[in-house]
């Protein structure tokens, strides 16, 4: 008996190579899930979490990140806003670049506002003690942040 695959009729898929076609739907699948799991990871979200915002079974997320389950247009645009990501990244048909203050922003999205406050404190200083000198002389010592005094209160030290 002929192999039912090799008497097959080529279709409008099999002769139109231009278009991307000719990649296999199971790798392209693949490669959306991994940037699908990718993106869930940076941002710090479990696939519980994504499973909820989505309504769906964990496990149908743990499916699409394993491309076994083919993501619906739908739950594209949706993962690309929880994920704070373009539609055309998660799709694999864009690039973005992060900067290099990104992770930073994400990992202080979660403290309190006291603790971002003094983060940002620290970070002016940190840049305020980077600057080079002005005309070659030697860069005057930079302000130190405030210290907490016994009393609770701040103390600025020169």
């Amino acid at each position: 008996m002929a192999d039912p695959k090799s008497s097959k009729t080529p279709s409008k898929r099999d002769n139109d190579s231009d278009d991307g076609a000719d990649v296999d739907d199971n790798e392209e699948q693949a490669r959306i899930g991994a940037r699908l799991k990718e993106a869930r990871e940076y941002v710090g979200l479990l696939q519980e979490d994504v499973a909820s915002a989505l309504g769906i079974p964990r496990a149908s997320v743990s499916a699409l990140e394993s491309g076994k389950r083919r993501v619906t247009g739908l739950e594209v645009r949706r993962l690309a806003r929880i994920y704070r990501k373009p539609v055309g990244w998660l799709l694999g048909e864009e690039e973005i670049e992060l900067t290099e203050a990104e992770p930073l922003f994400r990992a202080a999205e979660s403290l309190s506002a006291r603790d971002r406050d003094q983060v940002l404190r620290f970070a002016e200083f940190l840049a305020a003690a980077g600057k080079p000198a002005a005309s070659g002389r030697a860069a005057a010592r930079p302000p130190r942040p405030p210290t907490r005094t016994a009393d609770g209160g701040d103390e600025t030290g020169t």
